[in-house]
């Protein structure tokens, strides 16, 4: 039955989509050019005309211009004495379009800019990707990187444990560990940075943000196993001048996130980011004697380089964090734990030095050279109770690539090399744990594109681990447009990944469970497939989308984390026996009117394996999920408003059973809401918001097991389903100055 009614959706809703391609839809854009000085001018008189209608516009004395589309998509052409043609394929009417026209003399292409600052689906990519742009990312309060997916269905955000704070993205039902990380195709947050790293990014520094499901391209290493996360940071010439930010909740946490961009000149230009985040008092709302959250500060800085050059480009720069926190009980100090004052704390220090380099070949015209690098040191002392855990981490990335096409544009290859060295140094409770990872790798990706309509990416990567020997990944996706509005795509790969026990689970750690480590933890081994359906539609002229993806997930060899043993012992272990997990989630978005979106999306996760000698779901993981989300701009974009609800399944929990009758619990957690909403009024350079979340004031109730006695066996403050520290109200401002509005002054 359920096969049959997803067989009539597909069927139906192109139909339903095609039924609304007569009403005609206006696109709006700016036509610019940048002068010798780097600054952006507007084009006035430029001519603008369809492909499939004869109608015709001109921009304005600002370069803005409207046109009537009887049908979408359709190329349009831009066209101005002296420069290149543009032919660009409109999709989606919504976008304000840029187009930036490049002198015809100068340069053999052209640069079109068209964004959304929301959420979109490129239905020309032969992946999956999901775009997150900086409007949707305000739509929160969107402090870190682990609090900007409050309206994303796709990527779920769950609390470690109830004393750290530390969260962790979990995509596809399956840990964040299995999740890649990037910024601008740039390892992000790996190795010893995994369980705290998320809250090292501020989200004020992100542009816009790529999801992509299962495993993603071979050019990005063989880690992607449930998903692939890519950052684009705010660049230097797109930045604003001047921006700060400012923010503060009830729980006396504060931030102060600032960043400036300076155009040099037309090659070189730079910009300087800073972040501070501080939580200066104790809160304990559920009265168990602990705190909520971790009191400390956070401070981050990074300063990056950008070079265009007619042939090359290069970005470059550094990157640097500093944390120091304190948990545990009212009133302790994390750095000198002494009975009976339990006390938590959470150090890191972590550098970074990255390049990024791209070398245009003239004799080749679509060939290209490109090679990202990086340096990092991250070291990171975090004690729970009389539980020490220290690591030192230093890393050298390096991945070169190579792209170019065979004999036309329908047939293009990536191929090239990379290059991992990673140096661990860990001490557990005086155990010294010292570890090498010496990563060689090479890899091909080869693109056959039938006029964007039928994309085949087919990919192969081999890489040589010191400690593990051959680690192999082929990858295959594949695109089909059945319609202008829609597209179907399938995927499956492989994926790998060398865990960390202490590092990747760390939380684990605010308990008295004894850690009981195989040590010869081998590589995860996993092959992931999926299908995924997208259906664009027009409403009252504004574009909707439907969304429907299925994935499973099967390991070939897994990581366990084995709670099921008994309520005082962790076993970590490899384990051949049968895991899977299957995740099917549909989502549509529709705006039924100038400004406003609604949004849904229902999720269903199947994941387990076999705990104890018996198979079983993995432990808070829920079964069901779901999204619902309204979003509101008036027309003069002055207010915004905007309600989430996310409504959380029952998960299975770890049995305690042995355990005196009070420190026990259910085998199943409860269901519950999350109610966020936040409301905001733009002035011509700032803006003020308005917030809150958890509104309906969930509570774990008792979540930190025996939290009387810490120092007893029976303690356990992991167990954790659920928020604890009730609801929060928070306020802040954006303030910016944007770079066409600096006044240079003149006879200097």
């Amino acid at each position: 039955m359920n096969k049959l009614f997803l067989i009539l959706l597909l069927h139906l809703l192109p139909v339903m989509a095609q039924s609304q391609d007569k009403e005609k839809q206006l696109v709006k854009g700016k036509i610019v050019t940048i002068n010798e000085n780097g600054e952006e001018q507007a084009v006035p008189g430029a001519k603008i005309k369809w492909a499939q209608n004869p109608q015709m516009g001109i921009s304005k004395n600002d370069g803005t211009f409207e046109i009537m589309a009887d049908v979408l998509p359709d190329t349009l052409f831009i066209k101005f004495t002296g420069y290149e043609l543009i032919a660009y394929q409109v999709e989606d009417p919504s976008i304000d379009y840029t187009f930036n026209l490049k002198e015809g003399r100068v340069l053999d292409g052209v640069v079109v800019l068209a964004e959304n600052t929301n959420k979109h689906i490129d239905l020309r990519d032969p992946f999956h990707v999901e775009k997150i742009g900086q409007d949707e990312l305000r739509k929160a309060a969107c402090c870190n990187l682990s609090e900007s997916f409050e309206t994303n269905a796709s990527v779920d955000v769950n609390i470690t444990d109830a004393v750290s704070g530390a969260k962790k993205l979990h995509m596809l039902g399956l840990d964040g560990v299995y999740t890649q990380l990037q910024w601008e195709n740039i390892p992000l947050v790996r190795g010893l940075s995994t369980s705290f790293g998320l809250s090292f990014t501020p989200g004020t520094w992100i542009q816009s943000i790529q999801i992509t499901k299962g495993t993603g391209s071979v050019v990005n290493g063989y880690e992607s196993m449930a998903g692939l996360i890519n950052l684009e940071l705010i660049k230097p010439t797109q930045g604003p001048r001047f921006y700060l930010n400012l923010y503060g909740n009830r729980f006396s946490r504060g931030e102060v996130n600032f960043h400036a961009a300076q155009i040099i000149n037309k090659k070189w230009s730079t910009m300087s980011f800073l972040h501070l985040s501080h939580q200066q008092f104790e809160t304990d709302v559920n009265n168990d004697g602990f705190r909520d959250n971790p009191i400390g500060t956070i401070a981050a800085l990074m300063h990056r380089w950008s070079f265009n050059g007619k042939d090359s480009e290069a970005k470059f720069g550094i990157k640097a964090t500093f944390s120091d926190k304190l948990g545990g009980q009212l009133g302790s100090n994390g750095n000198d734990v002494t009975i009976p004052s339990w006390g938590a704390s959470f150090k890191a220090e972590h550098v970074e030095l990255f390049g990024k380099t791209g070398i245009f070949l003239n004799k080749r015209p679509k060939a290209s050279i490109g090679i990202v690098s990086q340096l990092k040191y991250h070291h990171m002392l975090n004690t729970y109770g009389l539980t020490t855990y220290e690591g030192t981490q230093k890393k050298a990335y390096l991945n070169a690539i190579y792209s170019d096409i065979l004999g036309n544009t329908n047939h293009s290859y990536k191929t090239g090399a990379s290059f991992i060295i990673d140096d661990y140094d860990q001490t557990y409770n005086g155990n010294n744990f010292l570890k090498t990872e010496i990563v060689p790798g090479a890899f091909f990706e080869y693109t056959f594109n039938r006029n964007d309509n039928f994309i085949v990416v087919a990919g192969l990567r081999g890489d040589y681990h010191n400690l593990f020997g051959p680690l192999v990944a082929p990858r295959l996706h594949a695109k089909w447009n059945i319609t202008k509005k829609s597209a179907l795509r399938l995927s499956t790969g492989r994926g790998l990944r060398v865990p960390n026990p202490y590092a990747d689970f760390n939380g684990f750690m605010a308990s008295n469970r004894l850690w009981v480590v195989d040590p010869n933890i081998q590589p995860e081994d996993v092959i992931s497939s999926g299908v995924t359906y997208t259906q664009k539609f027009l409403t009252f002229n504004e574009v909707s989308s439907i969304t429907v993806d299925y994935f499973y997930t099967h390991f070939l060899n897994a990581f366990m984390v084995d709670m099921d043993y008994g309520p005082h012992e962790l076993h970590i272990h490899n384990s051949t026996a049968t895991a899977f997990a299957h995740s099917a989630q549909a989502e549509i978005s529709i705006k039924p009117t100038k400004g406003l979106e609604l949004r849904a999306a229902f999720k269903y996760y199947d994941v387990q394996a076999e705990f104890n000698g018996e198979q079983r779901s993995r432990t808070f993981v829920p079964k069901f999920r779901t999204l619902l989300n309204a979003g509101y701009t008036t027309r003069n974009k002055k207010w915004m408003f905007d309600v989430t609800g996310n409504f959380v399944g029952k998960k299975r929990l770890p049995s305690l059973e042995g355990n005196p009758e009070e420190h026990q619990r259910a085998l199943e957690s409860e269901t519950y809401w999350l109610l966020n909403s936040q409301l905001t009024h733009n002035f011509k350079r700032f803006s003020v918001y308005l917030g809150g979340e958890n509104l309906l004031n969930v509570i774990q109730k008792n979540a930190i097991i025996a939290a009387d006695d810490p120092f007893g066996s029976y303690f356990d403050a992991t167990q954790i389903w659920a928020p604890i520290s009730g609801f929060n109200i928070y306020g802040g401002l954006h303030f910016e100055i944007d770079q066409k509005e600096e006044k240079k002054p003149k006879n200097l």
